[in-house]
Parts: C-alpha cells; structure tokens; sequence
C-alpha cells in the first residue's frame, strides 16, 4: 500500500492502515521502536521517544498528532526499506543525537518552567495519569516532567529544611565526651570570667603506691628482725 507523505488530512482509515504496516515492516527489518523514535531524531532532528511510537502504533495518539507524525515515519520506512545500513549509520550518530536531545530538553524546560512552577504549587506529587497529561499539553517527554516534578520536590525540602535539624547536630556535639584540648576557653569581658573554670580532679595516691620500691626492702627487714 502506498501513502503519500505530502497528504493534508489522511483519513481514519489511512492512518490506521499504516499504523499496522509500519508495525510490521518495522519488526521485519528488525527496528525496536526505541530504533525508529532515535532514527527520526538522527536523521530529521526530531526525535521521539519509544512510548510515542508505541501509542502510534496502537493508534492511542489524538488525530492531529497522527497526522504530524505520518510523515516522518513515512519518510522513515522509505529510508529503512531503501537503505542497506541505516541502522549503523543512526548508530554512528548516536551521541550527537542526544547531544542535540539534551540541549533541546534544557531549552525547554527553561521555557515551559513557570508552567510547571504553577502545577506544582497546585500538586507537588502528580499522579502517572496527571504527569502523562501535563506532558502531553506542554509537548514533553514524561520523563522529563516526572524527573523535573522529583527534582522541585527534593529543592523544596532543602528550602525548607528545619532549624531544629541543625540544633540537634549541635546537641550531638555538646554531649560527647570532652578531652582537655577540646574544651572551649571561656570568655572574658572587662577582665572577668564569665564561664567558671572547670574542676579539676587530683587522684589519691598511698606511700605504698608511690614508693613500692622502698618500702620493700625496709619491711622484709622488719619481718626478719622478728
């Protein structure tokens, strides 16, 4: 069956037909559909991803995004039947490809940022189905959106980080033992202490502890002398 890429308005049935027929040339060429969302991004810079040609295939996109994806997939199958290595030649262009993903990616989320600022005052935690529907109005990968949503929380928690974290790291610090190096000197004002000196404790020692030596000789002398 042949389509013509420069059609205005297929019909329901046109874009069903060749939904399937991709599909099946597709997996008979041995494209995953990973392979064709990266090719059409190698070789048209416009890249998609793999749940994108999944839903085309399925015919779960709206109509008007079936429509603007025919094309290009058109213009893809010609290439993939026509071309003997078009598989290596998107894979030699792989890291430029996301090369360009990345720097596409960045430019548009700074783009669409006080969009997502707005849904996230609105719900810090979006559900799969209202990340899924907030990247489908804002044109985005749903990655993009989930990671981006995780990132704004994890900057929120460390906005609002609590005081008394850092005071317990500080109580932490006073109740460990103190050494003589580590204590804190006092500070002073007009020539006074103002932190009391802490005491300081002599141990007891015996004669016997601290002459043992001396002592001996002297009792075994007495001992003899009996």
């Amino acid at each position: 069956v042949s389509f013509c890429p420069c059609q205005d308005a297929p019909t329901s049935g046109e874009l069903e037909q060749f939904a399937k027929d991709l599909k099946h040339k597709r997996i008979m060429l041995g494209f995953t559909q990973a392979d064709v969302g990266l090719a059409l991004g190698t070789l048209y810079g416009k890249m998609f991803s793999q749940t994108t040609i999944c839903r085309f295939e399925a015919l779960q996109l709206s109509f008007k995004n079936m429509c603007k994806l025919k094309p290009l997939l058109q213009r893809w199958l010609n290439e993939a039947e026509n071309t003997d290595n078009l598989q290596e030649m998107c894979n030699a262009e792989q890291v430029l490809a996301q090369a360009r993903k990345r720097k596409r990616r960045t430019s548009i989320e700074t783009n669409v940022k006080g969009t997502l600022e707005s849904f996230f005052r609105k719900c810090v935690k979006p559900s799969p189905q209202e990340i899924s529907q907030i990247a489908e109005d804002l044109n985005l990968d749903k990655d993009v959106v989930r990671v981006w949503f995780c990132n704004r929380r994890q900057k929120g928690k460390r906005l609002l980080l609590p005081y008394g974290n850092e005071a317990e790291g500080m109580m932490y610090d006073m109740n460990q033992p103190l050494v003589p190096s580590a204590l804190p000197i006092p500070v002073t004002s007009q020539g006074y202490s103002l932190a009391p000196s802490p005491p300081v404790y002599m141990p007891t020692f015996h004669k016997a502890e601290m002459f043992p030596q001396a002592l001996q000789p002297g009792l075994s002398m007495s001992n003899s002398g009996h």
